[in-house]
């Protein structure tokens, strides 16, 4: 009780002390005008830095993750090339981790293929966006094909498309979505056909594609580069799987029986087949056809390695499947002058005239959509990376690995970390100013409060109690600093929010304005380190109070 009563005397006499100086000429007045002045800037400088950088993290981190996710499921043997490498669509963790583990967003397909871009328009001067000076169009441009399928998250794009629309997945179709920096330099508009050249083991292949939409991110290192289109072309592209087909030869007899030859695409190019339920494969790719009798046959093909082949008996492909039914009209022999009066269409048609009737053919559709490029997963927190990452690589197939956002871009993400040293440095060069400024503000007092600090002496009150009138004093000014210092940096920030004034070259900075993060936690966690750090600190200079003596402190002017 008596504790209570003695600390209502310190509020109590530290009030009156404040009070006292309001409008009075003193000496400590433009000390305490300098140090409220510095808390109040010191704290809102404090404020906007931390809301800036983390801001600035958090968008280029979002930015980042929006073109290729939290974490990456790929194969484990995977090159570092920009190819994607093939894996099986069919995953116990496909699509049932987004049940299974609750800070899994959301898991889809993807697939790389790089290509180089032809401009079909001649080429002209002009500016780009963001740049002062006049550049000319390319001819041609190196780019990064991004397949996805319609189980893809659009939210991040949706955000940044300018011009046109997304992909369209109720169908197959060769629509692209472009981003605006391609857009530019190609000379690219929604609606346009653009050529498109991929690098094939037997030579380049061309493709052309629809431009459906264009997209600005504003993150050029990756707007440059990435072109958005059905994964389905990406797989066929990639040779990923085996197609069969099964054509009538238009130059062959054998026996008198016309020649069934299948033809298999795709894989590493080395095929065995299985014909009409066999259940071992073999290097035969056709069957005789007698033309005398109805007949149904299948053939079943896949590639082998090429190390092994003859040795090896499991396929490295899901194999796919074709057939022919033979219905015969007319039984005849297959000799060379029927073949020259009654040519066979050699190509892989489904309804064939042969001499002795027709043949109905089924190829094969191919098992190229059973493979994937990886798997992204994207997390609800990015908080969960590193522990998700460790889950979901145990609750994987040791042949696949996964690869975090922060391991597939190192340079991004340690240029992002060092930014939490500037931090750091600003935060502590602050606060030093503003504690020189409040030591010099309570040793100022305290000078010019000296005969009141005799007086108390002499009355009994001990050096604690005094120091504690001082401090209260201190934690005044501290308080009303801290109220204007954080309207001011908040209101800031808002301002910023809202109207985007301060604007960034995001050639540089990968944004077009300055990033704001205005975050609660971070403002409490400021000033409550204000606080505890400036009264630690001012403890010190109070003991000089314990130094005074009475008598001379009475007569102290």
């Amino acid at each position: 009780m008596v504790n209570v009563g003695i600390l209502n005397t310190e509020f109590f006499i530290a009030r009156k002390i404040i009070k006292s100086d309001k409008g009075n000429n003193r000496l400590s007045k433009p000390i305490v005008i300098i140090s409220l002045a510095s808390i109040i800037i010191g704290v809102s400088i404090m404020i906007i830095s931390v809301s800036v950088v983390t801001g600035f993290q958090e968008r280029v981190r979002d930015k980042v993750i929006g073109f290729g996710s939290h974490i990456q499921v790929t194969n484990f043997y995977d090159n570092s090339s920009m190819e994607s490498s093939p894996v099986l669509i069919h995953q116990d963790f496909y699509p049932s981790i987004e049940e299974t583990e609750p800070k899994v967003k959301q898991i889809q397909i993807f697939a790389y293929k790089p290509a180089i871009l032809q401009a079909s328009r001649d080429s002209v001067a002009f500016e780009l966006s963001g740049k002062d000076t006049i550049t000319s169009r390319r001819d041609i441009l190196g780019v990064l094909f991004k397949g996805v399928d319609k189980d893809y998250d659009w939210s991040f794009l949706n955000n940044k498309l300018v011009e046109g629309r997304l992909i369209n997945f109720d169908t197959l179709n060769r629509e692209v979505l472009i981003s605006r920096y391609i857009s530019n330099i190609m000379g690219y508009e929604v609606g346009d056909q653009i050529d498109s050249y991929f690098i094939m083991d037997n030579g380049p292949k061309k493709r052309k594609f629809e431009i459906c939409g264009i997209y600005d991110s504003g993150f050029e290192d990756f707007d440059r580069q990435f072109i958005f289109t059905q994964i389905h072309h990406i797989q066929k592209l990639n040779n990923w799987g085996v197609q069969t087909y099964l054509s009538l030869r238009k130059d062959t007899c054998i026996n008198n029986m016309f020649v069934l030859k299948a033809i298999t695409t795709g894989g590493s190019g080395y095929y065995k087949y299985k014909w009409n339920g066999d259940n071992i494969y073999s290097e035969k790719d056709y069957i005789l056809v007698a033309g005398k009798f109805d007949e149904k046959i299948e053939v079943i093909s896949s590639d082998f390695d090429r190390e092994v082949y003859g040795l090896k008996t499991d396929e490295n492909s899901i194999p796919d499947t074709a057939r022919a039914h033979v219905v015969v009209n007319t039984p005849c022999e297959c000799t060379p002058e029927i073949l020259q009066d009654h040519p066979i269409n050699f190509q892989s048609a489904e309804h064939i005239e042969t001499p002795f009737g027709e043949v109905l053919i089924t190829n094969g559709n191919g098992t190229h959509d059973k493979y994937t490029g990886g798997f992204e997963i994207f997390l609800h927190n990015w908080e969960d990376l590193d522990q998700m990452d460790e889950i979901i690589d145990l609750n994987i197939p040791v042949t696949l690995g996964t690869e975090k956002i922060t391991e597939r871009h190192t340079n991004i993400f340690s240029w992002l970390d060092l930014l939490d040293m500037n931090v750091i440095i600003i935060i502590s060069l602050i606060l030093l100013v503003s504690l020189i400024n409040m030591v010099t503000s309570l040793l100022v007092m305290i000078l010019e409060k000296t005969n009141l600090i005799g007086i108390l002496k002499a009355l009994g009150a001990p050096n604690s109690s005094i120091r504690k009138i001082f401090l209260i004093n201190s934690m005044f000014l501290l308080s009303r600093g801290l109220l204007w210092g954080n309207i001011l940096g908040v209101g800031l920030i808002l301002i910023q929010y809202y109207s985007g004034i301060m604007t960034l070259d995001p050639q540089v900075y990968y944004l077009d304005a300055v990033p704001v993060n205005l975050d609660i936690m971070h403002i409490i966690l400021i000033n409550v380190l204000t606080v505890v750090v400036c009264m630690v600190v001012l403890i010190l200079p109070s003991m000089l109070i314990t130094k005074i003596q009475p008598i001379k402190a009475i007569r102290f002017d």
